[in-house]
């Protein structure tokens, strides 16, 4: 493989220079890495010394995960021919390029190859959230694509895609703020594009306040838009149990926001679609007690 990195930033990161030294330092190396700017108030600055190491592509116009993604992308050589994705405040473990190499070697043919997330957060520690990745080794296209679309278990900082097959499926939506990696997942395993879960391939996927994934209502709407732009994919079970979890997704955000009117519609929407269990009828119940549903609100979006 020759592998290229794209690493978008936007704003300040404290995290960077962990994440970069993580990835240089890694077996082999990468043969290019290209730090995205996406549009930050403030220029993002390289760390002295890397200069020679990694490219530095600037924005002017914020264009979210997904656009900076598909810009880094853009920017590599003829020579790349894998583009492998570590967000700012992601840390790849050791031998995470070596195993994905190993990977290849025995899956020529693989188009997607994905290896395994260990949820840490901002102090760097394990939160003790489990992560629920898919099980080592090749995935039948058509057999694996109900599971990604449902459960959405490849970690965008652990995955690497094979250039040919991102370019001709035209790269990330940049419409979506969120879940745009699912989405590509979804149009690759459309294209009957083979799925590899990689053992050994660990990153650090950090949890904190300033993450994408603590909004909670954006990362619902966009997970629904995917959910139903892919729906005839998939049995209608499915994506009726996909669609019912967004909306209960959604309903916990806006909780949060004390929209509580908002959130009670929004459960009764999802129990239309799938009946709820014990849980979610609990969590609808207690947003007509005040004092209780601020409680519910003020709880930790991912539970350790």
């Amino acid at each position: 493989m020759q592998v290229g990195v794209v690493i978008p930033v936007h704003g300040f990161s404290p995290y960077l220079v962990q994440t970069l030294d993580a990835v240089l330092g890694q077996e082999g190396g990468p043969v290019e890495v290209v730090v995205v700017d996406d549009g930050s108030p403030r220029p993002v600055v390289l760390p002295d010394g890397l200069e020679d190491d990694v490219r530095l592509l600037r924005l002017e116009q914020r264009r979210g995960p997904g656009g900076a993604r598909n810009a880094g992308v853009a920017a590599f050589s003829a020579e790349v021919d894998h583009v492998a994705f570590c967000d700012h405040d992601d840390v790849w473990q050791p031998g995470y390029l070596a195993a994905h190499e190993r990977a290849v070697a025995h899956h020529p043919h693989a188009t997607i190859l994905s290896g395994e997330a260990v949820v840490v957060g901002p102090d760097d520690r394990p939160t003790g959230e489990h992560w629920e990745g898919l099980h080592p080794g090749g995935h039948r296209p058509a057999l694996v694509l109900p599971t990604i679309y449902e459960r959405h278990p490849l970690c965008t900082s652990a995955t690497i895609v094979r250039r040919e097959a991102f370019d001709g499926v035209d790269g990330f939506d940049e419409e979506l703020g969120q879940a745009e990696d699912l989405d590509l997942w979804l149009r690759l395993l459309e294209q009957d594009e083979q799925l590899v879960c990689v053992l050994g391939a660990t990153v650090r996927y950090r949890r904190h306040p300033s993450g994408l994934t603590h909004d909670l209502v954006g990362l619902a709407e966009d997970l629904l838009k995917v959910h139903r732009a892919h729906a005839a994919h998939v049995r209608e079970s499915v994506a009726r149990r996909a669609e019912a979890a967004d909306l209960r997704g959604r309903a916990a955000g806006l909780t949060r926001l004390g929209r509580y009117d908002e959130a009670r519609a929004q459960y009764a929407e999802a129990d239309e679609l799938l009946p709820p269990l014990l849980g979610d009828r609990l969590r609808s119940a207690v947003l007509s007690v005040p004092g209780v549903r601020a409680r519910v609100g003020r709880r930790r979006p991912y539970v350790g």
